[in-house]
């Protein structure tokens, strides 16, 4: 049994080649989403084979779990590194197959009827130019989505980067479930730009366009066998086509259309990225064992200050900037105007350290109903109270700085009670 994280588009003529290349095996493809997947694996509730899947911070939880054993390396990888990071595991515990980049798709009639011009940064997206155009998943739902996120809190730094996601927060038009439904709906210009790894950019059509943010780091997706495989031979086997010349090749047709690690097998008419990581080598180094020790808080910290408070979020961002305007004869409240968007971006003083915690990298994901664990419930708690605290303090401030307004101030457009 193989537990991956991709699509059928990808896994089903994997599996095809494989069978008809050992008809002695038969593969089952348990497609789950990257944190759910990490969850059985890490609970003992998966009898699998092959962990099969495109974030290396995965990897690196189950790793530190001792769910792998060691494979032998495939192909030779026309660069042992790509950019920075190693294509594999130093040990072998997991070899990397693919590569991929993470960044933005748009929907170029929409962002001209906005008339907005197109972002080269995630950072670029808290303007408030873009309140509402913006699309992406919740990274405890989307193992892609978990890299971006964490790319912008080790780019930025974990204050700054948090201040980053906060305020693109109030632009966003919604949180998806999984991370296939915002390259579909910026395909179907239902977002005029969405938050994305490359491949789904490249496989649409029409008007989407895609390019790579200036946060961005090119990554290895990934192969391991499983400790206590019930077919480890099978399991071996699966793992030596996809890293062999035969299913490097897979990689580059149309249906699939990923970038191989495999010297000199290149898409038609595609980007060299192992050359394109090189020219762009962003000015940090994407740490997958740090983001693999706060992964599930990542997560927790996101679905508590953004997804389960972003309609209050949108509706305070898009408040607090109409405000800037209305206080053109009122200079001396913008000093409370900016402490007041400053409070509202800023991690909650009470979780400032979190990540540094020891516990931290105990959390476990816990399926929604689900009871917790004493120690991951008062965590959660401490979070939630800390983030209500603060963004109802920040809802409080903004509302009586608006009473200070008159009333024909207040009526221009754009306020909303």
């Amino acid at each position: 049994m193989v537990v991956t994280s991709f699509p059928a588009s990808l896994y089903e003529p994997f599996r095809r080649a494989f069978e008809q290349k050992e008809p002695g095996f038969r593969l089952r493809m348990l497609n789950r989403k990257t944190t759910a997947a990490i969850a059985m694996v890490t609970t003992g509730r998966f009898e699998g084979d092959v962990f099969w899947a495109s974030a290396p911070d995965a990897f690196e939880v189950l790793r530190e779990a001792d769910k792998f054993v060691p494979i032998p390396s495939g192909i030779q990888p026309a660069s042992s590194r790509i950019g920075a990071f190693p294509v594999d595991d130093i040990n072998g515990l997991y070899r990397g197959f693919s590569i991929s980049g993470y960044g933005m798709m748009w929907h170029a009639p929409s962002l001209a009827r906005a008339q907005v011009a197109t972002p080269r940064a995630i950072a670029d997206l808290v303007h408030p130019r873009f309140a509402g155009l913006v699309a992406m998943s919740a990274p405890s739902r989307s193992g892609t989505t978990h890299l971006m996120v964490e790319t912008v809190l080790q780019r930025y730094g974990w204050e700054r980067g948090w201040e980053i996601w906060l305020r693109l927060a109030g632009n966003l038009a919604t949180v998806t479930a999984r991370s296939f439904s915002v390259s579909s709906g910026v395909a179907q210009g239902r977002f005029a730009i969405g938050l994305s790894i490359d491949f789904l950019g490249r496989n649409e059509t029409g008007e989407l366009e895609f390019a790579y943010p200036t946060e961005n780091v090119f990554l290895p997706a990934s192969i391991a066998v499983l400790a206590g495989a019930r077919n480890p031979q099978g399991a071996r086997r699966f793992a030596d086509f996809v890293l062999s010349e035969a299913g490097q090749r897979l990689l580059i047709e149309p249906q699939i259309n990923r970038f191989p690690i495999g010297a000199g097998i290149l898409p038609t008419g595609g980007q060299d990225l192992f050359a394109l990581a090189r020219a762009e080598e962003p000015p940090f180094r994407f740490d997958a064992r740090l983001s693999g020790t706060r992964y599930e808080l990542v997560n927790i910290l996101f679905d508590e200050l953004i997804t389960e408070r972003l309609a209050r979020l949108q509706k305070f961002w898009r408040n607090h900037s109409a405000l800037d305007a209305r206080l053109a004869n009122h200079p001396d409240l913008r000093a409370e105007w900016r402490s007041i968007g400053q409070l509202a971006a800023q991690l909650p003083g009470a979780l400032a350290g979190l990540h540094q915690e020891p516990a931290v990298a105990d959390l476990k994901r816990v399926p929604r109903g689900a009871p917790l664990d004493p120690v991951q419930a008062a965590l959660v708690t401490r979070i939630r109270q800390a983030a209500e605290t603060t963004l109802a303090g920040a809802e409080e401030r903004l509302e009586a700085l608006q009473r200070r307004l008159t009333p024909a101030e207040l009526i221009a457009p754009g306020l909303r009670p």
